[in-house]
């Protein structure tokens, strides 16, 4: 199980960093649930108009804006299917050792945290929950009768038998090109970034929370693992924000490629 299902069940969590954690770029909405969202939750990934020098406006860049509706249903469509948006990370602690208590913290507990393992991971993985940022950040200039392709793949999310698990799109195996693909990274490093950042803390004030509470003899409490269940979601938002920002700077000189061809924003429209 992953930990917030441990969590919601049981109360608890494993507090040596054994557990499952999930990282998502579902940023805007929630992703569990039987019944697909209403279009406006949906809006709020369309707001930085990547991929364009001007922010979009209906009267100025129709053809922009069409794209621009498409891509909200094509969102909506996709909305509640976990594997579009979450990743299951490995553990933060690999061991065949079961633990001689799980309520009792040996006396040099440190807090987990991930290695470079998980890096690793992300390099072969992370892609896997791409799709809604490749969508995002599409533009006629990336795709020839990019409406018509939307299209065709919301008629098959519309005719699939479940919106809680999708079929294979066309979108998601296009061979895109080096500049959406990479603006498509941009948008996985900002959902991850904005997700962290609704927290109000940072991992390292979590951290010492946790200490503090260890410390106090309070580790078989809701509120210990609570904490511990905050951290793990933070520090997997983390994760998949410092992989995307290192895939950025590998790239950054590549010739053809400026910040002004690309036209990713990070405030809103």
């Amino acid at each position: 199980f992953h930990d917030y299902v441990l969590f919601g069940q049981y109360g608890y969590v494993p507090s040596d960093g054994t557990g499952v954690t999930i990282t998502s770029v579902a940023a805007y909405h929630n992703i569990i649930g039987d019944d697909l969202p209403d279009l406006e939750q949906m809006m709020p990934y369309l707001q930085f108009d990547h991929g364009y020098p001007e922010c979009i406006e209906k009267e100025l860049h129709p053809a922009a804006f069409r794209l621009k509706e498409l891509k909200s249903r094509y969102l909506r469509e996709i909305a509640i299917d976990s594997s579009r948006w979450a990743l299951p990370l490995p553990p933060r602690l690999s061991t065949d050792v079961t633990p001689p208590s799980t309520t009792i913290l040996p006396d040099d507990y440190t807090v987990p945290s991930f290695g470079t393992e998980v890096y690793e991971f992300l390099e072969t993985h992370a892609l896997s929950v791409s799709l809604p940022c490749r969508l995002v950040t599409l533009t006629e200039e990336d795709l020839d009768n990019a409406e018509d392709f939307l299209l065709k793949d919301i008629e098959t999310l519309e005719k699939a038998s479940s919106p809680l698990d999708t079929p294979t799109l066309q979108l998601e195996e296009l061979q895109v090109s080096p500049a959406w693909m990479i603006r498509t990274i941009h948008c996985m490093r900002m959902m991850a970034s904005a997700q962290k950042d609704m927290y109000g803390t940072t991992i390292e004030s979590k951290t010492r929370e946790i200490m503090t509470l260890a410390r106090d003899g309070k580790s078989n409490t809701l509120e210990f693992n609570a904490a511990h269940v905050m951290l793990g979601e933070m520090q997997s938002q983390e994760a998949l924000e410092t992989w995307a920002l290192d895939v950025l700077q590998s790239v950054s000189g590549m010739e053809g490629l400026s910040p002004q061809d690309l036209y990713v924003r990070s405030e809103p429209c």
